[in-house]
């Protein structure tokens, strides 16, 4: 298909066609933000080459070359953490990072709550239409290589089209910000997934996965069980070195347990695969 827009980065034909800038900030931040938290599926190379502006100030966009991708238990702990920022609670913003173990759980959390504050204030002190979180999450992102944080790839990706989005709405309408703008956003979607009518429709739906699982569980179970009646199922040398050793002493209650470990390791494994 073609696009019959105007580039984005040329203000003058967009007001010349009446439409408002601001207004195509706000829906350039409002498709953002669908991309990444409603869709988890998101443009990665968003400069202005790729960005048209069409009638009423929808946007366009071209060249899907690269896109990222964000599942379901990112986009919550993003979200979050985002939220954390954008209030300036630095201890939930560290918090996030432990709990969905990005940051090692032998880490300080009083630590890094520090280390959030010292990167965020600086640039959320700055003028509402001043402020990156693009750039916020780039800082973040080097100085948790002390805390050994885990590379994630999809958030590095996301926070350089961030940086670029920023860039571009700025241009456009220098006096708003994209992430004050997309923030009521945020907190919507928030409430929608975090609250507790979303985790217990998680839970039923976890149950209901689960359930469905089941039958090929028990199969599972019966060929683990039959293999181990038939003398077919190959035990660990240390496990065997442990029988060994332990042949003066009573073996029924050991192999009882190991039969039993055995096959409730074989139930969890896929019951939750």
């Amino acid at each position: 298909g073609r696009i019959d827009g105007i580039p984005i980065n040329d203000v003058e034909a967009i007001v010349n066609a009446g439409i408002e800038p601001r207004t195509v900030v706000e829906n350039a931040a409002r498709a953002f933000f669908n991309q990444v938290f409603r869709d988890g599926f998101f443009h990665g190379d968003l400069h202005p080459g790729n960005l048209f502006v069409l009638e009423g100030g929808a946007i366009g966009a071209v060249d899907f070359g690269i896109m990222g991708r964000v599942d379901k238990r990112t986009r919550r702990s993003l979200g979050e953490m985002l939220l954390a920022f954008l209030t300036r609670d630095y201890r939930r913003a560290a918090e996030v990072h432990f709990e969905a173990g990005w940051v090692p759980r032998e880490k300080s959390v009083d630590a890094f709550t520090q280390a959030c504050r010292s990167i965020a204030e600086p640039i959320l002190d700055k003028p509402q239409h001043e402020i990156s979180i693009g750039r916020l999450l780039g800082q973040l992102f080097q100085v948790t290589e002390t805390f050994a944080m885990e590379t994630q790839p999809q958030l590095l990706l996301l926070q350089k089209t961030m940086l670029t989005a920023e860039g571009v709405s700025r241009r456009l309408y220098p006096d708003t910000n994209m992430w004050v703008l997309a923030r009521p956003l945020i907190e919507d979607w928030m409430r929608a997934n975090l609250g507790p009518e979303a985790r217990l429709a998680d839970t039923f739906q976890g149950l209901a996965q689960a359930a469905e699982r089941l039958p090929r569980v028990m199969e599972d179970l019966e060929i683990g069980a039959r293999r181990l009646a038939e003398g077919r199922l190959t035990l660990d040398p240390e496990t065997v070195r442990l029988l060994r050793d332990g042949e003066d002493k009573p073996r029924t209650p050991v192999v009882l347990w190991i039969v039993v470990a055995i096959l409730a390791a074989v139930f969890v494994y896929n019951l939750m695969n």
